[in-house]
């Protein structure tokens, strides 16, 4: 075919997409359930005929396969028999007696007589197997043709005689009057050889022959099926034994046939199996055809019923797909009110409708839309009006440590410890340096060190401040938001020390817990009493709830900049938790989400 014809093809399927699109729901409904119908029908057509052809070559390669497995079976089966009978006659007692050279003459003819009669007897038994004894001390037994057992044959010249001693068995299969141990016999037999040993002494003292005429090879491939044949070939090409009719396609078929089931260009099925024993190798041919063959397949009932329920299923579903293309748009329509209600604000559905549904649509998408844009509009308002409010918050700080500072240089001056304020003066330098950076966000280690500059300047004013620090060296370099534990620190400080005549002591622990950074900054200062620690959670409750609010200048400026500045920053995601009694000392716990200043940003609206 044509890139011109798929042109037309493909311009033509699009026509009748668009017609059928652009056609009024009751038109659409019609012609969707006539068109499936009729899809139904044809895909029932086509599953039957496919269903319908696979059963059928199915069940004649399994019927070659199981005809294989069989007669495979059954040679198996008939020559291990043989070999059973043959030991269990040669190790016999009165058997036995026949190899012993210590024998009168009177005796061993009488043994003589009665093994013929035995063997003779099996020959009948196993339908013409011939079996015969020759012993090393001259004597040769056997039960039918004994006028034909040629007394010339001497098994130790034989080429195979070294084979049959080292393997205690050979087998010689073919025609001709060399072969075997009987005279006028050219057609094809087996001739099946045994060492039989004294089993006192173990010494070698004969051999037991039995031979198996073609006729009985080839009763082992009767079959009662019509229309199957069976044949036995040698590797070497020979035909043993066959009942393949003549015909001229079929024989040059089975020149090169290989070792699977095959079907030639006709009508039959073949296949060769290799048959491989200790002794000899032969090939099974199997030849089927197929025209006799019935499908035994209940699964073909099955098959025509399940066609009929697939038609009924069809139309059940025709029914179903009209209804979900009346009730998926408005279930989509209702899904994005949810995810709009969610907070995902401009979502947009998929119109592929040219009908009313189409229009209705087209009407939530241009909802949503002017949505998303003032939303969008106030979100930016939000968001210049959050850091701008973040830059005044920082600035408080700094001017409460300013004073602090001072109040110390000027009392190490007084005190005429000039060296003393000159180190305070280096480090409040350094820390107004850290000051001047406008990053928003550093890292966990620089804000310890600069926290810890902080109480290094503290305790020149505070003679028994002791202070420790336990961080995990795993999160020093968490991005962390700058100026957070010193005010805290400071607060610590200012309240819980004032009046405190003995050791004063501050703990920062920073630890990970679940997917959060757990904070604690603890002193055992003076602690609050019940109203204030209420007053003061009332006041941090204020700030969740709005928190561009500027703070009011009152006590603890410290812990609600912090609380407010992380809240703007965190959001929800942000847990504050204030512990004091009174005269023991503070604990400060806050929790925020360990991916610090990756957080998506969140605007308040």
């Amino acid at each position: 075919m044509g890139s011109g014809a798929q042109k037309e093809i493909l311009n033509l399927f699009n026509d009748i997409k668009t017609r059928f699109m652009h056609l009024g729901l009751k038109k659409k409904t019609v012609t969707f359930v006539m068109c499936t119908f009729i899809g139904t029908v044809l895909l029932a057509s086509i599953v039957f005929g496919v269903v319908y052809t696979n059963s059928w070559r199915s069940t004649v390669v399994n019927h070659v396969k199981s005809m294989e497995t069989e007669k495979e079976e059954n040679i198996r089966n008939y020559f291990d028999n043989m070999d059973g009978l043959a030991y269990n006659i040669c190790y016999s007692n009165w058997m036995q007696d026949i190899f012993m050279k210590s024998v009168s003459i009177q005796r061993r003819q009488e043994m003589e007589e009665n093994a013929g009669d035995f063997l003779g007897s099996l020959s009948t038994l196993y339908e013409g197997n011939q079996f015969a004894i020759i012993a090393l001390n001259g004597t040769r037994v056997t039960g039918t043709d004994s006028y034909r057992l040629d007394y010339n044959v001497d098994i130790e010249q034989k080429d195979w005689y070294e084979e049959l001693i080292r393997n205690g068995k050979y087998v010689e299969a073919g025609e001709g009057s060399d072969r075997g141990i009987y005279r006028n016999h050219p057609e094809w037999n087996m001739t099946i050889y045994y060492v039989v040993h004294d089993y006192n002494t173990l010494e070698r003292t004969g051999f037991m022959v039995i031979t198996i005429p073609l006729k009985n090879i080839n009763k082992l491939l009767d079959t009662s099926y019509e229309g199957t044949w069976l044949a036995l070939e040698e590797r070497t090409g020979g035909v043993i034994c066959s009942d393949i009719p003549d015909n001229p396609d079929l024989e040059s078929r089975l020149e090169e046939l290989p070792y699977r089931v095959t079907r030639t260009e006709n009508r039959y099925f073949t296949s060769k199996k290799e048959i491989d024993t200790e002794f000899f190798r032969w090939d099974l041919i199997t030849v089927v055809d197929e025209k006799y063959q019935t499908m035994n397949n209940p699964m073909m009932v099955l098959v025509f019923v399940g066609i009929l329920v697939l038609v009924g299923c069809l139309l059940i579903v025709v029914a179903a797909a009209v209804s979900r293309y009346l009730t998926n748009p408005i279930l989509d329509c209702a899904d994005a009110m949810l995810e709009i209600r969610n907070n995902n604000i401009g979502i947009q559905i998929e119109n592929t409708y040219f009908d009313e549904i189409g229009e209705l649509i087209d009407g939530f998408n241009e909802m949503s839309g002017s949505i998303y844009s003032l939303i969008e509009k106030n979100k930016m308002i939000s968001t210049l009006q959050k850091n701008a409010e973040i830059k005044i918050l920082e600035r408080q700080i700094n001017p409460h440590f300013l004073f602090n500072t001072l109040e110390i240089i000027n009392s190490l001056i007084l005190n005429g410890k000039e060296k003393s304020a000159v180190k305070v003066c280096e480090t409040l330098g350094q820390l107004y340096r850290y000051n001047l950076r406008q990053n928003k966000w550093i890292t966990l280690r620089e804000e310890i060190d600069y926290t810890m500059q902080y109480l290094l300047i503290m305790k020149y004013k505070i003679n028994d401040l002791t202070y420790f620090c336990d961080v995990d060296e795993k999160l020093m370099e968490l991005p962390f938001l700058k100026a957070i534990l010193q005010p805290l620190v400071e607060n610590s400080i200012k309240h819980g020390f004032q009046r405190k005549q003995q050791e004063c002591c501050i703990s920062i622990n920073i630890r990970k817990h679940n997917e959060n950074l757990h904070i604690e900054v603890m002193d055992n200062g003076g602690g609050m009493e019940e109203a204030q620690l209420a007053s003061l959670n009332e006041e941090i409750y204020k700030i969740y709830e709005n928190p561009m609010e500027r703070l009011a200048e009152e006590t603890h400026i410290g812990i609600k900049n912090v609380v407010q500045r992380m809240y703007l920053e965190y959001g929800e995601a942000f847990r504050v938790k204030i512990i004091s009694t009174a005269g023991f000392g503070t604990r400060i716990e806050l929790e925020i989400p360990e991916d610090g200043g990756r957080r998506e940003e969140k605007a308040y609206v």
